[in-house]
């Protein structure tokens, strides 16, 4: 995010906090460290770029840890070339011999079904 990005933190559900754990030198986020329950929300707006890492202290053994990086200017994305994905050879062969297949055994059906088998009446 860029400077001056106001980020709003909801509690969606029981017993979290925010602990500021470090930042850039004049970030002066102080997070909110008493425990809230769901429905409280808290905003910061993020003046200094750096990076600001926090964390939710009756979760952060569960890994309830964050980061927030904050820089000048957001990296643009490159173009690509724009197309279906490229599919490899090999299921190309496969695709090719499983249709080969296919249209074998319905031709083979085809002819059995119309020229196969004996239809004369059985002589009585």
């Amino acid at each position: 995010m860029t400077p001056g990005t106001t980020v709003t933190f909801e509690w969606v559900s029981d017993g979290h906090n925010i602990v500021v754990d470090s930042q850039p030198s004049g970030g002066g986020w102080e997070g909110h460290e008493p425990l809230e329950d769901e429905g409280f929300s808290y905003e910061f707006t993020f003046e200094t770029t750096g990076v600001y890492e926090y964390y939710c202290t009756p979760h952060q053994s569960l890994g309830m840890v964050g980061t927030v990086e904050v820089v000048e200017q957001l990296p643009t994305p490159t173009a690509t070339a724009a197309g279906p994905p490229e599919v490899p050879d090999s299921a190309k062969s496969l695709g090719i011999a499983s249709f080969i297949a296919m249209v074998a055994t319905l031709g083979l059906a085809f002819f059995f079904t119309k020229y196969g088998g004996d239809y004369e009446p059985p002589e009585e």
